[in-house]
Formats: structure tokens, C-alpha cells, sequence
């Protein structure tokens, strides 16, 4: 059973971990916030910080409440029930988060997070893809506006033609 307990603690643990070091990262942030204005540092460790305390969460909670169900199998003795795991899916997603960082200033928050979401979704095994599209559009549109109109982040544009792309979108949007 311990073993079990390790190997469901063992993601939250390296998704910890790597929070905890990108947590340090924000803190070095070469740009201090204006008097009265949020730091460049406030969302990142915000989400990070959010990111750390569900993964401690889920580690006490596996630690101090799991319990594998008790079934009686065919001969008359009793096997434990764990629930089917998608370890492979957790290592994608969490590539992808981290694919996402890095394209975020290449293909700008717009395209960058149409796109995560879109994958994020076909990876997490949903299949109706008029929903996957909306969502991605509308969580994007979403993000743009309560970002940019509500927080004031300025979200990174893109290079290139990605930046032109992002312009657009924006303009499209009236966001200036």
C-alpha cells in the first residue's frame, strides 16, 4: 500500500517541485512594480503559489485519507479497486505547459494560448471538437480582455507575422 501511496504522490511531487523553481525564477524578475501597480512577478507567483498549495493539498490528502476499495474477486478474496491513472497524459500536459513559456513570446499570448487550450483539451481525451474550439476561442478572448482591460497586463505580441496576427486580433477586439 505504500508503495501505491508513492506512486500517486510521486506527479504532484515533481509538479511541486518545478513550481517551486519557477517560483524563484518570478522573484528575479529584472522590474520592479510602480507605486501604486502589481510587479511583472504578482500573476506568475499567484499561479504558482495556487499551483503549490493544490499539490500539497493532494499529497496530505493521499497521504493521510487513501484507501484502496475492497472487492471481492471471483475466488472470494478481496483485491483493491485503484482507479485507472493517465501518468503519460500528465507527463504531455506538463510539457506542453512548459512548451507554452517558452512559444508565448515567439507566437504571442493570443495564438500561443488559442492553441494550448485547444491541445490541452484533445490530450485530456475530450472529443467534441465544436466545444474544443470554442472553448479555445472563447477562453482565449476571455483571457485577452481580463488581462488587458480588467489587471492591465501587457501580454506578449508575438515576432513576425505573429505579431501582426496579434495586433489584428486585438484591433478586432478594441483593444488598443
Amino acid at each position: 500500500m505504500a508503495m501505491e501511496k508513492i506512486k500517486r504522490i510521486f506527479p504532484y511531487a515533481v509538479v511541486l517541485l518545478i513550481s517551486v523553481y519557477f517560483y524563484v525564477l518570478a522573484g528575479r524578475f529584472g522590474f520592479g512594480a510602480k507605486a501604486g501597480n502589481l510587479g511583472p512577478d504578482f500573476w506568475p507567483k499567484l499561479l504558482l503559489g495556487l499551483t503549490m498549495a493544490v499539490c500539497l493539498y493532494e499529497i496530505a490528502k493521499i497521504m493521510l485519507f487513501h484507501r484502496g476499495k475492497a472487492l471481492e474477486n471471483d475466488a472470494g478474496k478481496e483485491k483493491t479497486e485503484t482507479p485507472k491513472r493517465y501518468t503519460g497524459l500528465l507527463i504531455i500536459g506538463t510539457l506542453m505547459t512548459i512548451a507554452y513559456v517558452y512559444f508565448v513570446s515567439i507566437l504571442g499570448f493570443i495564438l500561443c494560448t488559442f492553441l494550448y487550450l485547444l491541445l490541452f483539451m484533445i490530450v485530456g481525451r475530450y472529443r467534441k471538437v465544436w466545444v474544443i474550439a470554442a472553448n479555445s476561442v472563447l477562453g482565449t478572448v476571455l483571457f485577452v480582455v481580463i488581462f488587458m482591460k480588467a489587471v492591465y497586463v501587457s501580454l506578449p505580441l508575438g515576432q513576425g507575422m505573429f505579431q501582426q496576427f496579434s495586433l489584428l486580433v486585438l484591433k478586432m477586439l478594441g483593444i488598443r
